[in-house]
């Protein structure tokens, strides 16, 4: 074997093993403090997402259809 070839399957090697310790890394750090909860999107798709950025905005005030409604009526007399 050529000595470039040898080098290749080296960095090839090496380039995988460093990839497969971060992402074992990131499932550590995910496991430890940031507790998941799994949401589905307007289209369908399962997330996930941290509960504490769910938990912060779950408390905030939801618009009304009465106020969207207004909201419409208000801009649309508006030119663009």
């Amino acid at each position: 074997m050529s000595k470039d070839k040898t080098k290749s399957r080296r960095d090839f090697l090496t380039l995988g093993l460093s990839n497969s310790e971060s992402s074992k890394t990131s499932t550590e750090q995910n496991d430890q403090g940031n507790e998941k909860v799994k949401m589905l999107t307007p289209d369908g798709q399962l997330v996930e997402i941290d509960k504490a950025l769910f938990e912060k905005n779950r408390n905030k005030k939801k618009t009304t259809n009465k106020d969207i409604l207004d909201w419409r009526d208000n801009n649309s007399n508006k030119p663009t």
